[in-house]
């Protein structure tokens, strides 16, 4: 299977350590939120902004919740045999695709992010698809030398409109053909509803807030390439895109969940605005000497995570690497061998994530 279809039949979304991180990205200056998720479930609703810096989201429910346009068996119906077959055809090409001319400006991908959701939930579309060859428009995509052609000048709204609509299609034909059952099955102990209420139940110990009241999806992560299976639990605003075209500050929750045991191995709270503080060599040294970092970690394992074990050790970690990420990471030893990971936004101790890692897998 070539790289093309392993991105696209997999499609899955890594969480590893609180990072987002999203494959089944096939088309350039695009990042498509039509990744294909066979096993997940969603409820969308909606979330208000919280204060700047405030570690606490501020969350509501808006009414009517945004209902998606992007129907599979409607897109399906939309497109001809033809357009179907060009896309096959793009599956078989070696390689990933080329991109000649620009790259996007930041305001062209915030208006693609506006455009994007405008596209799912109020069912704006193209006037016409995406050209495929070239002598139809400055911005298409060659299949033959499996190039994008873009703009030197500013993109206009049909032409964004063009490469959400064509990655939208792509995706949903490529998964019809695509998919296939695991080839080592993972039992499911648990049921998504249970994973979502211990997701919900962690969110709201460590970070206040209620992802009832966002879109949630529900995956069950198959076991591949070094990493093995878990529960991912993701949640945030519907229409994010917009949110983050426009500037807005929202946050997004992330919880990764042990299948076997229905542990809760990670936590962790992403925020679209706020910005990262370096630690330089001076504050460096002064953390060394500043214990609040790690008493703000006793605490939080203790007072909200609930911990009921004895905490035989706590002490900064990684701090080479976390002082350039902006982040303070504390390890809290329990008395079983168990371990804690709190990791803070510097400087305000703001929790990022928790990490949990049982006994006999704790390093």
């Amino acid at each position: 299977m070539n790289k093309k279809k392993w991105s696209v039949t997999m499609a899955v979304v890594l969480c590893s350590g609180g990072m987002f991180a999203f494959s089944g990205l096939l088309v350039p200056s695009l990042a498509n939120s039509a990744v294909i998720a066979k096993y997940s479930t969603a409820t969308p609703v909606s979330a208000k902004a919280s204060p700047a810096g405030s570690a606490v989201p501020v969350l509501k429910v808006e009414a009517p919740v945004p209902v998606s346009t992007v129907n599979d068996d409607l897109l399906l119906k939309q497109m001809t045999e033809e357009q179907i077959q060009q896309i096959y055809d793009y599956m078989e090409l070696p390689g990933d695709p080329n991109t000649s001319g620009r790259e996007m400006t930041e305001a062209e991908i915030n208006r693609r992010r506006v455009l994007e959701d405008q596209y799912v939930y109020d069912g704006v579309r193209p006037q016409k698809p995406l050209p495929l060859q070239a002598g139809q428009g400055e911005v298409y995509f060659d299949i033959k030398t499996n190039t994008y052609y873009q703009p030197e000048r500013t993109w206009t709204d049909e032409e964004l409109l063009q490469m959400i609509d064509w990655s939208y299609r792509l995706n949903l034909v490529a998964s019809k053909r695509n998919i296939t059952a695991p080839v080592v099955a993972v039992p499911e102990k648990f049921s998504k509803a249970e994973v979502q209420a211990r997701a919900a139940e962690s969110v709201r110990k460590l970070f206040d807030a209620d992802i009832s009241k966002l879109k949630t999806n529900v995956m069950l992560v198959e076991p591949g390439h070094g990493i093995p299976s878990f529960w991912s639990v993701h949640s945030e605003p519907y229409k994010s895109h917009t949110l983050l075209g426009q500037g807005q500050e929202y946050w997004q929750y992330s919880v990764q969940i042990d299948p076997d045991t229905g542990v809760v191995a990670d936590t962790t709270a992403f925020n679209s605005v706020m910005k990262r503080t370096p630690i330089d060599t001076a504050a460096a040294a002064a953390m060394k000497k500043d214990d609040s970092w790690v008493k703000e970690a006793t605490r939080i394992v203790k007072d909200k995570q609930g911990e009921k074990r004895k905490i035989v050790k706590a002490y900064l970690t990684g701090t080479e690497v976390n002082n350039k990420r902006g982040m303070v990471a504390v390890d809290v030893l329990l008395e079983d061998g168990s371990k804690y990971n709190a990791e803070f936004r510097y400087p305000g101790k703001q929790l990022r994530c928790l990490i949990y890692e049982p006994a006999g897998k704790a390093k």
